[in-house]
C-alpha cells in the first residue's frame, strides 16, 4: 500500500513541476529508448553519438530554434523515422500539442503506427501520458494516439481530405517524394499539410525527411533549395581537414576487399572503421540565408555509420548499376543516385531530339536490308483512315534498322486497305548480299475503333505470325506478355482456340527501353534510320517525353505528348521491339547470332579452301532465328531460294484477301 501511495504522490509531485526545456537530442540522449522488437538498425538507449550528425537537425526541430521548417534530402536510414520518433516524443513529454504524421502509404503508415505504439511503450516518460490502447477514456489506434496535451495523427498524402482536416502545431511529412504532388488537382502536398498550421504561426514546426528522385520533379529538392542548404563533412583522422565526402572520390584497394577514401587535404586514406572518429563533431557546412525560415541539409550515404551499410556495398551497387546504364537501363542508377548519395537523378523531361536522330541518317535506300540485318519484323498502327506499316532488320545483340515506311491510305473498315497490308506483309526485301528476306513475323495495334477489324485479319493469318496487339492498362508491364490471350468467342459464349489471338505489350517498359538506346549510334542495342525518312518521321519518333511521378506511393513513370501531336512513327517502333521479343531475339546469344548470320550472309571463302566442316547438330526449336515465346511455330527467317521480291499493290483491291494456307501448322524448324 505504501508503495502505490508513494507511485500516486511522485506522479502528483511531477505534475506540478515545470516542463524540461531540453532540445530534441538533449532529451532523447536522456530518455529515448529504441524498443528491441522496432525492427530498427541498433536497440537499446538512443546515442547521438552514433549519428552524430542528428544531433544540427534535432536542434533545430526543438522549440527554441527560430526555424519554421526543417528539411533533410538524405540517403536511405539516414537520419528520418528515429529523429522523427525523437521530436515526437520530446514534444510529447515537454510541450505537447496536435501532431500530424504524413507518409505516402497506407502500409508504411502502419509500420510507422507499430513502431510508434513500440516506442510508447519502452519510454516511461511517453507512457504515462500517451492514452493506453482499448482505453474507455482517451484513443489509441492505428491512426490516433492522444495524450495529455494533444493527439498525434497518422495519415497518407494521398487524399487532400487528410491533409486538411485539423488543426497541428507540429507536421511531419515522411519521404514526400513518394508522394502525389498535386493532391487530387488541389495543389502542392506539402502546402495543403502546412495550412493545417494556420493558427499556430508563432510556435509551428514542419519537417522534411526523403530521398530525392528525379531533378526537376523532386519536391524535396525543391524544398531544399528553399533553405539554407547545408552539407554534412568529416574531418581527416590524418590531418583534421573537414571535409565533404564525394562518393566519386571513392577507391578500391588492389584486393578489391576495402574501400579507402582519400583526404582532399593530405592525401591520405581514410577506411570504414576510421568513421567513428571522422563524424565524431557531427559537422556541416555553413550553407546560404535561404528564405529566413528553412534549415534544409543533405547527407549521402556515405556517412552511415561503421557496421551499417558499406562504403564497399555502395562501390558494389554502382558498379552494377552502371553497368545496367551502358545496357541502356537507367533504373538502377536512378535508385542509387537517390537512396545512396541522396542526389536527384537529372532526367527531368527527357526527350530525345528529333535533329540528333536525323544527323545520324545513313545512306540506305528504304526497301532494302544493310548487311548488318538479318530478321525482319513488321508492326501496323491503326488510324481511322489509314494503316501505318514499319519494316525492321534485327541483327547481333538487338542493333536494328529501320527497312521500310508505308502509309496506307483508306479506312480499315475497307477490305482494300487490308488487301494492301496483305502484300505488304508477304513481300521480300533484297539483303546487301543480294538474298530476299522475308517478314518473319508482324503485329498490328487493335486499339481504337478498328479492333474486330484487326481480329478479323490477325485470325487468318496467325500461321504467318501475324497478330493482335494492344496496350496494357498497367504500368511496369513487360514488353510483351507471357502468353496472348483468346479473343473470338462462339455462338455458345466459349472462346475459340483457333481464333484471334491478342498480345498485351508494355508500352511505357517499351518506350523506356528504346528512349534508352536511341543514344547508341553503333552496337548492340544501336537504332539505325534511313536517310530516306522524312523530317516528319523523326518528330513523331521523338515527340514524347518521360515523367516521374508517384500514384499511392508507387513510383510510376509515363510518356506523354502536346496535344494533338502524332506520335505514329513511335508507336510503331514500339511494336516492332515487341515482336522482336516474340521471337526471342533479345535471349539470343552470340553462337545463335552466328549461326543467323551464316545463313543469311555467309562468309565467301577462296576457290581452292576445303568445305567448311558440317555443322552440329542442332535440336529443332533451337536452330531457328525466330524463338517465340509460344506456339505457333517458329516463323521462316529467310526463305530456302532467293526468289523475285513481292512489290505490294498500288491499287485498291475490292475482295477481303484469303491467305493461302500451308498444308500443316506444325513447328516447322526444318526450314533451314
Amino acid at each position: 500500500m505504501n508503495d502505490a501511495y508513494g507511485i500516486v504522490n511522485d506522479a502528483f509531485g511531477r505534475g506540478f513541476l515545470p516542463d524540461p526545456d531540453m532540445s530534441v537530442d538533449e532529451w532523447a540522449d536522456r530518455y529515448m529508448i529504441i524498443p528491441a522488437d522496432s525492427g530498427a538498425n541498433e536497440h537499446g538507449k538512443y546515442r547521438t553519438s552514433r549519428t552524430p550528425h542528428a544531433r544540427r537537425v534535432m536542434q533545430a526541430l526543438s522549440d527554441k530554434h527560430p526555424c519554421k521548417r526543417v528539411v533533410l534530402k538524405g540517403a536511405s536510414q539516414m537520419l528520418k523515422t528515429q529523429v522523427g520518433l525523437n521530436w515526437f516524443a520530446a514534444s510529447v513529454h515537454q510541450s505537447p500539442a496536435n501532431f500530424l504524421w504524413i507518409l505516402p502509404t497506407g502500409k508504411l503508415a502502419k509500420r510507422t503506427s507499430a513502431r510508434i505504439s513500440k516506442t510508447i511503450a519502452a519510454v516511461p516518460e511517453l507512457a504515462e501520458r500517451v492514452a493506453a490502447p482499448r482505453s474507455r477514456d482517451s484513443v489509441n489506434t492505428l491512426d490516433t494516439k492522444e495524450y495529455i496535451g494533444g493527439a498525434l495523427t497518422i495519415v497518407t498524402s494521398g487524399a487532400a481530405a487528410n491533409l486538411s482536416e485539423l488543426p497541428a502545431r507540429r507536421v511531419l511529412y515522411d519521404e514526400i517524394d513518394r508522394a502525389e504532388a498535386n493532391v487530387n488537382g488541389e495543389g502542392a502536398s506539402w502546402k495543403l499539410a502546412e495550412a493545417r498550421q494556420t493558427t499556430f504561426e508563432k510556435n509551428k514546426k514542419s519537417y522534411y525527411p526523403s530521398s530525392p528522385t528525379i531533378e526537376g520533379e523532386s519536391i524535396i529538392d525543391e524544398l531544399y533549395q528553399m533553405g539554407t542548404q547545408e552539407e554534412a563533412l568529416a574531418d581527416c583522422v590524418h590531418c583534421s581537414h573537414t571535409q565533404t565526402l564525394e562518393f566519386e572520390r571513392l577507391q578500391l584497394s588492389e584486393d578489391g576487399q576495402t574501400a579507402m577514401y582519400p583526404c582532399i587535404e593530405c592525401g591520405a586514406f581514410m577506411v570504414e572503421s576510421d568513421k567513428s572518429r571522422m563524424f565524431a563533431r557531427g559537422a556541416w557546412s555553413t550553407g546560404v540565408q535561404g528564405d529566413g525560415e528553412t534549415i534544409s541539409l543533405t547527407i549521402s550515404g556515405m556517412f552511415l555509420p561503421y557496421g551499417w551499410f558499406s562504403w564497399l556495398g555502395m562501390l558494389k551497387e554502382y558498379r552494377a548499376a552502371k553497368e545496367k546504364l551502358a545496357a541502356g537501363s537507367e533504373e538502377l542508377m536512378i535508385t542509387f543516385y537517390n537512396t545512396r548519395l541522396a542526389r536527384c537523378w537529372a532526367r527531368a523531361k527527357e526527350q530525345t531530339k528529333a535533329a540528333e536522330l536525323k544527323a545520324r541518317a545513313e545512306e540506305y535506300r528504304l526497301g532494302t536490308v544493310p548487311k548488318g540485318g538479318l530478321i525482319l519484323t513488321a508492326a501496323v498502327d491503326t488510324q481511322p483512315d489509314r494503316l501505318e506499316v514499319k519494316v525492321v532488320a534485327w541483327g547481333v545483340g538487338m542493333e536494328c534498322w529501320v527497312v521500310d515506311y508505308q502509309v496506307l491510305i483508306g479506312a480499315p473498315a475497307e477490305p482494300a486497305v487490308w488487301a494492301r497490308l496483305d502484300a505488304l506483309l508477304q513481300s521480300r526485301f533484297r539483303h546487301a548480299n543480294g538474298k530476299m528476306l522475308p517478314i518473319s513475323a508482324a503485329m498490328i495495334d487493335s486499339g481504337g475503333h478498328n479492333t474486330q477489324d484487326v481480329y478479323n485479319f490477325t485470325a487468318d493469318r496467325q500461321w504467318r505470325h501475324v497478330f493482335a496487339i494492344r496496350g496494357a492498362s498497367q504500368a511496369n508491364k513487360p514488353i510483351l506478355s507471357a502468353k496472348p490471350s483468346l479473343v473470338d468467342i462462339d455462338w455458345q459464349g466459349r472462346k475459340v482456340p483457333s481464333g484471334a489471338k491478342l498480345w498485351l505489350i508494355g508500352t511505357d517498359t517499351a518506350k523506356d527501353h528504346l528512349a534508352n538506346r536511341y543514344k547508341f549510334s553503333h552496337g548492340p542495342g544501336a537504332i539505325h534510320f534511313s536517310s530516306d525518312l522524312p523530317d516528319e518521321y523523326y518528330e513523331q519518333l521523338t515527340v514524347e517525353f518521360r515523367i516521374t511521378s508517384y500514384k499511392r506511393g508507387r513510383k510510376v513513370t509515363s510518356w506523354q505528348k502536346p496535344n494533338g501531336a502524332r506520335n505514329e512513327a513511335g508507336d510503331v517502333m514500339v511494336y516492332n521491339l515487341a515482336v522482336a521479343h516474340y521471337l526471342g531475339l533479345h535471349k539470343k546469344n552470340e553462337s545463335q547470332w552466328q549461326f543467323i548470320r551464316d545463313r543469311v550472309d555467309p562468309p565467301t571463302g577462296d576457290l581452292f579452301d576445303e568445305p567448311p566442316p558440317a555443322p552440329a547438330e542442332v535440336e529443332a526449336g533451337d536452330d531457328a532465328v525466330s524463338s517465340p515465346v509460344t506456339e505457333p511455330a517458329a516463323p521462316p527467317v529467310i526463305a530456302p531460294l532467293p526468289q523475285q521480291q513481292v512489290e505490294p499493290s498500288k491499287e485498291r483491291g475490292t475482295a477481303w484477301p484469303k491467305p493461302k494456307k500451308p498444308l500443316s501448322t506444325s513447328r516447322r524448324t526444318d526450314r533451314w
